[in-house]
């Protein structure tokens, strides 16, 4: 966290109240991981855990800071930022706190739906799906399977990279032809669809794996499974939604990044 403060001081232009607030709330949550754990309260050390993670019920933090970092810094935060949270999971995991745990997911899901009906801005896009993925990468840490995890992780850091790399590097020009509209709309097209994870898209199967193995794990959750597809499926409207935003706006603004 400190080589990461260090770095990001570098690259911010403005203000660093945004750095400062993530790194006071990531230093509290880690505090609060280490002495519920060694205490022996589980329960409060996965509330760390959420906290750390900015899942269900400390999204609001997450969103509001996060939201104004520079793409590296963003990129960093929303992947390399979550391995050792992860894997200390991993560790200290017990069954007992399954339920728990998925209710937490269940929640950021759905949650996370609702904000994405409400935005047009492919950074806060970022941020909220972020929140949504943490909990499938949780499900796959729970299942077992860290060939599940590595998959869904790869193909997730690939699409915040690709997402990040639209919004820095393609021309924002006022006024932009017919053709570039439809190139930049494709590309918005399959980065959602993506990370929508809409079959057959790479996404779609990753999913489809962590959810196989637990339910492989969990043949008796068949319930919880089909409550954790049918948040993901409002996340996928969601998505969905979200492009037809930007679909509109490009047509209908002189700019077709209205929304970046």
């Amino acid at each position: 966290m400190l080589l990461f403060i260090g770095l990001s001081y570098t690259l911010f232009t403005h203000s660093f109240t945004q750095l400062i607030l993530y790194f006071l709330m990531q230093t509290l949550a880690s505090f609060g991981m280490l002495v519920f754990y060694t205490l022996g309260f589980s329960f409060l050390f996965y509330f760390s855990l959420f906290l750390k993670l900015g899942m269900f019920p400390f999204m609001s933090w997450y969103l509001n800071v996060l939201y104004r970092f520079p793409s590296f810094v963003l990129l960093l935060s929303r992947t390399l930022h979550k391995l050792p949270p992860l894997f200390l999971f991993l560790i200290v995991y017990s069954p007992v706190y399954s339920q728990f745990i998925i209710v937490s997911v269940l929640f950021s899901l759905i949650i996370g739906g609702f904000y994405i009906l409400n935005i047009a801005d492919l950074r806060y896009l970022i941020v909220v799906s972020s929140i949504a993925n943490n909990g499938f990468l949780l499900i796959a840490l729970i299942s077992g399977r860290l060939s599940s995890f590595w998959f869904f992780y790869f193909l997730y850091f690939l699409n915040i990279f690709a997402i990040l790399f639209v919004l820095g590097n393609l021309i924002k020009p006022l006024v932009v032809s017919n053709r570039h509209k439809a190139l930049s709309v494709g590309w918005v097209l399959v980065l959602l669809l993506n990370i929508a994870a809409l079959p057959p898209i790479p996404m779609f199967f990753a999913k489809f794996q962590v959810l196989y193995d637990f339910l492989a794990l969990n043949s008796t959750s068949v319930f919880i499974l089909v409550v954790l597809v049918l948040g993901n499926v409002f996340m996928i409207a969601s998505y969905c939604q979200l492009f037809i935003k930007y679909v509109t706006h490009s047509y209908s603004h002189p700019s077709n990044y209205l929304l970046f």
